[in-house]
């Protein structure tokens, strides 16, 4: 069976440089916040202590703008998932899954800012809106 190229059935805004609750996010993305059928491998942050900091995995289509410390010279990208829950993420890694092969797209480890945002009551809210995503570009494709 040959991999596939994951759904990005969310989307995501990201900042850099700024405040997520004053200014417009410079980015938005299709994205994937599931697992799938992945193995663990210990994508793990560490925090000033060097204590491991629980993280998730933010799966993007390639040539999204989603920058990590390394690429901003210390000042990682934030990042909503999903938009508008305010469940704000500090991006600390960021790299190619599947590079070279079709079902290339970016694998960006995140983790949660405490306090980022008011969690509505019962959680996110999740709307059932399906957007779909040129699998070659990563553009959205209009829907009626």
């Amino acid at each position: 069976m040959a991999f596939q190229l994951p759904t990005f059935n969310l989307i995501c805004n990201i900042w850099r440089f700024g405040v997520p609750t004053t200014d417009p996010p410079v980015a938005i993305a299709a994205c994937n916040l599931a697992w799938g059928r992945r193995v663990f491998s210990g994508d793990t942050a560490t925090d000033p202590l060097g204590l491991a900091l629980p993280s998730m995995t933010l799966l993007l289509p390639t040539g999204s703008d989603i920058q990590s410390d390394v690429d901003t010279n210390g000042s990682p990208d934030t990042v909503e998932v999903p938009a508008g829950s305010s469940r704000f993420y500090t991006v600390h890694y960021v790299d190619y899954r599947g590079a070279g092969f079709l079902n290339e797209h970016l694998g960006a480890v995140i983790v949660r800012i405490p306090g980022g945002g008011p969690i509505p009551p019962g959680g996110p809210i999740l709307t059932e809106t399906v957007i779909e995503i040129d699998a070659e570009t990563g553009d959205f494709l209009e829907t009626e």
